[in-house]
């Protein structure tokens, strides 16, 4: 329980301050406690507590007494001019004057608290609430609660894990309650977005659909959208930012599709904003980057083509209106690295421009690293990795972002000690990896694959095989300049799945990276 500033254990065995500072109390410093907390703003004369304490036997007289609560005052850090916690009624006893706190709501993504107004409204205010809270805790992605704390206050103990709150307020007038909702921050209590909402007796679903949705597209934004043109040294590139606020928000494994809603009705509503549209091209790169993991996802070349037409387009259309923002400069830089058109020399020029000139730090390292690392320059490319990393939360999709490009960096050196331990670290932080990439990453030279890892083979179709072989050639092979590069990071993919299906899963790009010619080198041996 809480009184104040202080946390009592339910045995009154110990007080913690905020601060974390623990007093372990005494036996009869316990037993007075006890008897105060029990009754709260009742005198107790001396006489009452010299006859409690012996209950407890405890032998003590009125002078003790006296003694014994100087002695608690002074562990609870109370005062008996200014007192928070023991009042002197002198002459006559002690009340205990500290309020119980209410105790603090659930754990929780989002708090919906603190809530006015409910002493008119109380029915129907709380029945809103509660279809609230049921609606929005549906669209929130898996594992992140939403809950209600009506009686929460500022200032009041909250949830480490509470990330946002929603203030809301209500007044009725004849058949409509009229509410106000304000989305904050959770521990700044920086304002992100206000809501009206009136719910009518007769229907109040389509209204709280409504408000659910302008919640949830507040957060996306806050999660996904950069505010202005300053980045933090240790922000992540706007593609993470993406991802990180789909994954948040989104309940399918295609997160990308959360990010196309949500940009898709931000875009209708500014159709010229240049911030927009650059996510709209790095959510397509998420689009293509998707295809492992949805079967019936698997594009053909020329809708992979059309898509990277698209991200073009978008990338030269409104580079010249982003110049003083150095993530959109950064994500146009990205975008023109990913097609591989020849933009190559351009992205590389942004992303320097964007390190020298401004605080992006982290973002630019993720960018100079990859083009580094396909020119060819694999330990430069990797200590630019390695500083993103010792900027990044540890565990953060930042970090397992800055991780893969590592093993990818590792695996073009065919330097398979570090990338073994890259691998365990990533694999460590987010186990499903190690199937997504594991066949990937996997050593040429082994006969078989890690049990879970082979057992992804055999649940492939050959046309489904050909297109993962496609896909790891696209994303991760193609844009590295020297052919022994790309045959480093395709050898074990090339090798198991031939192994498995023979060479006809290898499409001709592949094909040529292993200098196949008219059906020689048939055999999968030949390339371990």
């Amino acid at each position: 329980m809480r009184f104040n500033d202080l946390v009592f254990d339910d045995e009154m065995l110990s007080v913690r301050r905020d601060d974390g500072a623990e007093q372990r109390l005494t036996r009869q410093e316990r037993a007075l406690l006890l008897h105060f907390t029990n009754n709260a703003g009742k005198l107790l004369t001396r006489p009452r507590l010299v006859e409690l304490m012996a209950r407890d036997a405890s032998e003590t007289n009125e002078r003790n007494i006296d003694f014994i609560v100087n002695r608690l005052r002074k562990s609870l850090g109370d005062s008996a001019r200014q007192p928070r916690f023991i009042a002197t009624q002198y002459g006559e006893g002690y009340v205990w004057i500290a309020q119980l706190a209410a105790p603090a709501p659930d754990s929780a993504f989002l708090l919906i608290g603190p809530v006015y107004g409910l002493r008119e409204q109380t029915d129907r205010a709380q029945t809103v609430l509660a279809k609230l809270t049921v609606k929005l805790d549906s669209q929130i992605g898996t594992g992140r609660k939403v809950s209600c704390a009506p009686d929460w206050r500022p200032g009041m103990p909250m949830p480490h894990d509470v990330i946002y709150s929603l203030d809301a307020s209500f007044r009725a007038e004849a058949e409509t309650l009229h509410a106000a909702f304000v989305l904050r921050h959770a521990r700044s209590r920086h304002v992100i977005g206000a809501f009206r909402a009136r719910f009518e007796n007769s229907n109040t679903a389509g209204a709280i659909d409504a408000l659910a949705a302008e919640v949830k597209s507040a957060i996306w934004t806050h999660l996904a959208v950069p505010a202005n043109a300053v980045a933090a040294s240790s922000d992540a590139p706007l593609e993470v930012r993406l991802y990180d606020a789909a994954d948040i928000l989104s309940r399918t494994p295609a997160i990308w599709r959360e990010n196309e809603g949500q940009l898709e009705r931000a875009r209708a509503a500014r159709p010229d904003d240049p911030t927009l549209a650059i996510m709209w091209g790095l959510n397509l790169y998420a689009r293509l980057l998707s295809q492992a993991l949805d079967a019936d996802e698997m594009m053909s070349a020329a809708a992979w083509s059309a898509i990277e037409d698209e991200m073009e387009a978008l990338a030269f259309a409104n580079l010249p209106k982003v110049q003083d923002n150095p993530l959109l400069v950064l994500a146009v830089a990205k975008l023109l690295f990913f097609i591989d058109r020849g933009h190559s020399d351009l992205a590389a020029q942004l992303a320097d421009e964007a390190f020298a000139n401004s605080t992006a730090f982290a973002a630019s390292f993720a960018l100079q690293g990859q083009i580094r690392m396909c020119r060819g320059n694999i330990a430069e490319a990797i200590a630019f990795y390695d500083d993103g990393m010792e900027m990044s939360e540890p565990g953060s999709a930042f970090h397992r972002y800055l991780l893969v490009l590592k093993c990818t960096a590792l695996l073009a050196a065919n330097q398979r000690p570090a990338l073994e331990r890259a691998c365990a670290e990533l694999y460590a932080i987010k186990p499903a990896t190690r199937q997504e990439l594991g066949v990937l990453m996997a050593d040429p030279k082994a006969r078989k694959l890690p049990p879970d890892i082979e057992a992804v083979l055999p649940m492939l179709t050959e046309a489904r095989a050909r297109k993962l072989v496609t896909y790891f050639y696209n994303v991760f092979a193609r844009r590295f300049h020297s052919r022994d590069h790309r045959r480093n990071v395709m050898h074990g993919l090339v090798s198991h799945m031939v192994r498995h299906f023979g060479r006809k899963v290898v499409p001709e790009p592949v094909s040529r990276t292993f200098g196949w010619r008219g059906g020689r080198h048939s055999r999968a041996d030949d390339y371990r």
